[in-house]
């Protein structure tokens, strides 16, 4: 289309592209092929690929096919029950200072990242091969890792940090090779390009370990900041690798050199809570360590079937949580990370607290159906009443902003309304523990989170539902990532719903997603674990009655 200076528009005629001389691509490498270029088929990966820049994806075996079925939004479940309206409770007052309007969280995390250097564009070396791997983490690993969130650690100071720390840098590559080659195993492509990135995941492995070693032994005043990144990737791998164990062992071993090298006397690490966001690096990587902590470690006991002591049947790393005695509920939520920061402090109350409450309650159950006793905390501890009400105001304060966020990223459906519904059935489920009161009891004979989700829900049962619904939502998205996730997500979420109801459909909608997120890994939990506790737990329902 052109204007004349004077006069109408004037509209040509499209004219008909014409196809480059070029052969068509019917062999070569994925990438080659999408890229409908001729491809070289070097092996393991493609020349062209290399010298252009572009990750290789390896050859498809002719047994690869696409394991991943299409989903249909019209055939989801939705929740049969009917939403019952009612006159708000009537709560006693409590005095919380409200937020600024204008407080954003994640504005304030940025302003303290401004002195460090944005996303690193290049390799910290030149080998062809380091590229291809370090590039495919930054444009996937990251992501993944990340779970869909803009966190600064993953994207930005750990990209940094690679050019500071060589062992950092080999994790990096190491986790890249690993991601590859589970990717191409997840579209059951088991050629010699799988291996291939295997193998050389193991190799960087190994040379990152040796790096540390000498590393310390140099003598030189060593960063801890570097080791305890270190520790984190390390633990991705091991936990990735199927080596719980180890991969908590190896993040217990940095915390205790963190503790002598900044003269911590007492005999585990206490982390204060606090709303605001870190602001160092050191900040940053020690509320990642705790957010990865107080996920509980009875992942450990369901696989083993044994808990080592009290501390490390609460949380996975034995440090002590401490929250402040109350939080001020703002009326709305500016973005999805603010509502995240503040679930957390709800989910997380006290210690024990209520996500690892229920975690137990589901552990004895299990054991009870094996006729084994549980080793550990007592699972029936008591809440004040005042206390239980004070967590009870906050959460549902929390819901209500939540609800007014979600109703606004609803529009869009982008990767931050994703987000959004998964912060949401975290949200649930706190008030689906406190209303059945899982794992633990309160001082009074009065509940009122059962009230309100009565009142909200109609019962029990339709707060399952919602969950069920919104579950399935995420779940059967199809950005939805089947892989590891360092962040708590919805694992253990869904899981929950088991000790809330006994209603056999319920049951069966939560093994179906359990089972739908496979392979996927949150934090210190595992999909395919919880699937198959998941369907024990209800084959043995069947046959037995626990009382």
């Amino acid at each position: 289309m052109s204007r004349p200076p004077d006069g109408p528009v004037v509209l040509r005629p499209q004219e008909k592209k014409r196809r480059l001389g070029l052969p068509k691509v019917t062999t070569g490498c994925k990438t080659c092929k999408k890229r409908h270029v001729k491809c070289d088929e070097g092996k393991p990966f493609c020349q062209r690929c290399q010298k252009y820049g572009f990750i290789c994806d390896g050859y498809e075996t002719k047994a690869a096919k696409a394991i991943r079925p299409a989903v249909r939004r019209d055939l989801l479940p939705k929740p049969s029950h009917t939403t019952t309206k009612s006159k708000q409770l009537v709560l006693p007052a409590v005095h919380c200072e409200v937020l600024p309007e204008k407080l954003n969280l994640r504005d304030r995390w940025n302003s303290a990242l401004l002195t460090v250097p944005s996303a690193i564009s290049s390799s910290p070396r030149t080998s062809a091969e380091e590229l291809q791997y370090f590039q495919y983490f930054k444009q996937e690993s990251v992501t993944e890792l990340s779970g869909g969130w803009n966190e600064p650690l993953w994207q930005t100071y750990l990209l940094q940090a690679c050019h500071e720390a060589p062992f950092i840098y080999n994790m990096v590559l190491t986790l890249a090779a690993q991601g590859r080659s589970e990717r191409l195993k997840r579209g059951t492509d088991l050629s010699d390009a799988s291996h291939y990135h295997e193998m050389y995941s193991m190799k960087q492995y190994s040379s990152s370990l040796r790096d540390i070693r000498q590393y310390l032994a140099s003598g030189n005043q060593p960063d801890i900041r570097m080791f305890l990144l270190a520790s984190l990737l390390i633990f991705i791998f091991e936990f990735k690798q199927g080596n719980l164990d180890t991969a908590v062992k190896q993040v217990r071993s940095t915390l205790a050199l963190f503790k002598n090298m900044r003269s911590i006397k007492s005999p585990v690490i206490v982390y204060n809570h606090d709303i605001r966001c870190p602001e160092t690096l050191e900040e940053v990587i020690i509320d990642m360590v705790a957010r990865l902590d107080k996920q509980g470690f009875l992942l450990h006991s369901i696989q083993s079937g044994k808990s080592d002591n009290k501390v490390a049947a609460t949380t996975v790393l034995g440090m002590i949580h401490r929250s402040p005695d109350s939080i001020a509920i703002p009326d709305d939520f500016p973005n999805v990370f603010t509502a995240r920061r503040y679930i957390s402090f709800l989910q997380y109350w006290g210690r024990p607290n209520f996500a690892n409450d229920a975690i137990k309650h589901a552990l004895r159950h299990i054991q009870e159906l094996h006729g084994k006793e549980l080793n550990g905390p007592d699972l029936g501890r008591l809440v004040p009443a005042q206390e239980f009400l004070d967590r009870f105001v906050e959460t549902k304060q929390w819901h209500s902003a939540m609800d007014k966020l979600l109703k606004r990223l609803k529009q869009g459906r982008n990767s931050e309304y994703r987000c959004a519904l998964s912060v949401k059935i975290q949200g649930l489920a706190t008030l689906l523990v406190m209303a059945c009161e899982t794992g633990f009891r309160i001082d009074t004979s009065r509940n009122m989170a059962l009230e309100e989700v009565r009142n909200t829900y109609g019962s029990v049962r339709g707060l399952c539902e919602e969950m069920l619904h919104l579950g399935m939502l995420v779940v059967y998205d199809p950005e939805f990532v089947r892989c590891y996730v360092f962040d708590f997500g919805i694992i253990v979420c869904i899981f929950i719903i088991l000790f809330a109801t006994y209603d056999h459909d319920l049951e069966d909608q939560v093994v179906q997603i359990l089972k739908a997120m496979r392979p996927r890994k949150e934090g210190v939990w595992d999909s395919s674990v919880m699937a198959g506790a998941a369907e024990m737990i209800v084959r043995s329902r069947t046959s037995t009655t626990i009382v």
